[in-house]
């Protein structure tokens, strides 16, 4: 039954989607918010906010910085602040996953081009104007129990546009205590992390909201101070 509700929802994005296309930007993110909670709830994933809530609230633009564990650290943060967000350009090619992300305006990148990533700085720079922009500027998902470095290229859009950093501190648990079964590393396939996250029961999503970030330094230094409220947020957590 969880498998056939999964699938029906996942389809029911087609048409939400050509909707999405024809409607005003807060009846996008609504309609975008609508259906990331519900997928969560199919999924039984709960989704707990801590820290600053209120900066999730207001009608700032941000450029929204969050470590990365699973494709469904995309559906979570949608769930609770509708955003444009960055991916890496072999997302495209999921299948209905890769579509849906263009739709929803994803700005995909090869982050080992140059002059790709200023073109993906050049779109962000362009969507910050109108929508908050979320990036994983680790470049990869990890287990979650370790921050990589992040690289900085990125946060040249902040500077530019004059708009603070907001950093996101992820993490799930199941029973109260840190679970990596949500992870989506190694060689795993989008279908293998949907099936094995169906069979798990009690799953939260922790979303930490700390503090924002003004962009009074240059991009390396904002990458670095971004990295080290992250990874003190989550070596408190799983200690």
């Amino acid at each position: 039954m969880k498998t056939f509700k999964i699938i029906l929802h996942i389809l029911l994005v087609i048409p939400l989607c050509f909707i999405i296309l024809i409607s005003p930007k807060k009846q996008q993110e609504r309609i975008i918010q609508f259906w990331c909670k519900k997928l969560l709830s199919i999924f039984q994933v709960k989704v707990e906010i801590r820290g600053l809530e209120d900066y999730l609230v207001n009608q700032k633009k941000y450029l929204m910085v969050a470590n990365h564990i699973s494709w469904m650290d995309i559906i979570v943060i949608q769930s609770i602040k509708p955003s444009i967000f960055v991916a890496k350009s072999d997302v495209a090619s999921w299948p209905l996953f890769g579509w849906v992300a263009q739709m929803t305006g994803t700005i995909f990148i090869k982050r080992d081009k140059v002059s790709d990533i200023k073109k993906a700085l050049k779109k962000i720079k362009r969507r910050l104007m109108k929508r908050s922009v979320c990036i994983f500027p680790e470049g990869t998902s990890t287990n979650g129990r370790y921050l990589l470095p992040f690289k900085s290229n990125l946060f040249q859009a902040s500077i530019d546009t004059h708009k603070s950093i907001l950093p996101l501190c992820l993490r799930y648990e199941q029973n109260n205590m840190y679970t990596d079964k949500v992870a989506f590393v190694d060689d795993m396939s989008l279908v293998d992390s949907i099936v094995s996250i169906k069979q798990e029961k009690d799953i939260k999503a922790v979303v930490e909201i700390l503090q924002p970030i003004r962009p009074r330094f240059n991009r390396k230094e904002l990458a670095s101070y971004a990295h080290e409220m992250i990874r003190q947020n989550l070596s408190q957590n799983l200690s």
